[in-house]
């Protein structure tokens, strides 16, 4: 039971790996403490582990794996904000990862660091462009900031994704307004309800086509009925 009760237990990492691919060279002395520190970190025996990570910092600091442990350790024990800065330490020192930069945009949002999310969106749109998500997440905090012109270019891009998403429309329009082009947002309504006008004929016509359709065999229907009631008179 005593053997049972000292099982580590590593703490929920919330999506985020607990190790970080090695990218830089590592000694074997050095090796050999970050894998004790990893052993002490999940039997969650946090004070002795950070003591020997920092050690670990100070003879490797290009390692990103230290930073990132010691990440876990403070969002475990409730300091997000600490977390968040070591998080970003090993994200700047790992390889080129948009999940990781996107997965920190939402804890930064979390602990109400709009700036820095800012920053980690940049870096996800630098790796995946066409990451619809995170253009909306960056147009939209950069609206919360005040940021309107590069809330309108973030949109103006999204838009291309989704030409007829409403809640975009709305938004872009939104800071066109609030940049004091009242034209342009007057210009867009019009083009996207022209374009939506465009495409509404052909719907239209199919929907009036299977109407008709459908009072044709209604018709014919009934004239099979008639001409079956006539017969049996």
């Amino acid at each position: 039971q005593q053997a049972a009760s000292q099982a580590p237990r590593p703490p929920s990492t919330e999506g985020r790996s607990a190790l970080v691919a090695m990218s830089v060279t590592v000694p074997p002395e050095v090796q050999r403490q970050l894998g004790e520190a990893t052993m002490l970190y999940a039997y969650r025996d946090f004070q002795k582990a950070m003591a020997m990570l920092l050690e670990v910092v100070r003879l490797c600091p290009r390692l990103p794996h230290p930073y990132e442990t010691l990440g876990l350790i403070y969002e475990e024990e409730g300091h997000k904000k600490k977390a968040l800065q070591l998080y970003l330490m090993a994200a700047n020192l790992s390889r080129r990862d948009a999940a990781q930069w996107r997965r920190l945009a939402v804890l930064a949002t979390e602990v109400g660091e709009a700036e820095q999310a800012l920053f980690c969106l940049g870096k996800t749109l630098a790796l995946t462009p066409d990451d619809v998500d995170s253009l909306w997440e960056q147009a939209r905090l950069h609206t919360q900031l005040g940021q309107h012109r590069k809330a309108a270019a973030g949109l103006a891009s999204l838009l291309q994704h989704r030409p007829h998403d409403a809640h975009v429309v709305r938004q872009l329009a939104i800071s066109y307004t609030e940049l004091g082009a009242a034209d342009r947002a007057i210009e867009l309504l019009s083009h996207v309800t022209a374009s939506l006008t465009k495409e509404s004929p052909p719907a239209a016509a199919a929907s009036s086509s299977a109407a008709g359709g459908a009072a044709d065999e209604r018709r014919a229907g009934g004239g099979v009925g008639g001409g079956g009631g006539g017969g049996s008179e």
